[in-house]
Parts: C-alpha cells; sequence; structure tokens
C-alpha cells in the first residue's frame, strides 16, 4: 500500500506527496494574505534531473479548514498515473 508523506511543513506551506508510476503526486497548501491555496500536482523530472510540475487541480478557500478538507479528498484518489 502506497502512502502518502510530508515534504514540506511551514505555517505559510504545507507539501504532502506520494510515490506514483511516472513519478509523483504533490498536494500543496499555500496561505496567501486572505485566502488558502490547494493545488494538486504532478512531480517531473527533466532530462537533465531538475523538477518541474504540472498542475492538475487547483482551489481557493477561506479558511485553512476547508484547505485541509480538499486536500484530504484528494489524497483519497491515487492514480496510477496522474
Amino acid at each position: 500500500m502506497k502512502k502518502w508523506f510530508q515534504t514540506w511543513n511551514r505555517p505559510e506551506y504545507q507539501e504532502w506527496a506520494i510515490k506514483v508510476s511516472n513519478g509523483y503526486l504533490l498536494v500543496v497548501i499555500r496561505k496567501e494574505k486572505t485566502k488558502y491555496l490547494c493545488v494538486k500536482a504532478e512531480l517531473i523530472m527533466k532530462s537533465k534531473g531538475l523538477p518541474d510540475f504540472k498542475v492538475l487541480e487547483e482551489e481557493y478557500f477561506k479558511t485553512k479548514r476547508e484547505a485541509l478538507k480538499q486536500i484530504q479528498e484528494w489524497k483519497l484518489v491515487i492514480p496510477n498515473n496522474p
């Protein structure tokens, strides 16, 4: 069974990742001035081994509680190939 692991845990930025067939799937919460940004993205390694991201979904929420709820929903669906 695949497990999510936290890669960043800062007051302004939290990120979790899980290994999928073509790399990693990431879910992110970023605190902005008046809202929270939630992003689901695919981590892609370029030819020189440098990372890049492909945003799959992006949503904004007024509270951190709402943002965390979205992150939990995204974590429940783990595609083999996002």
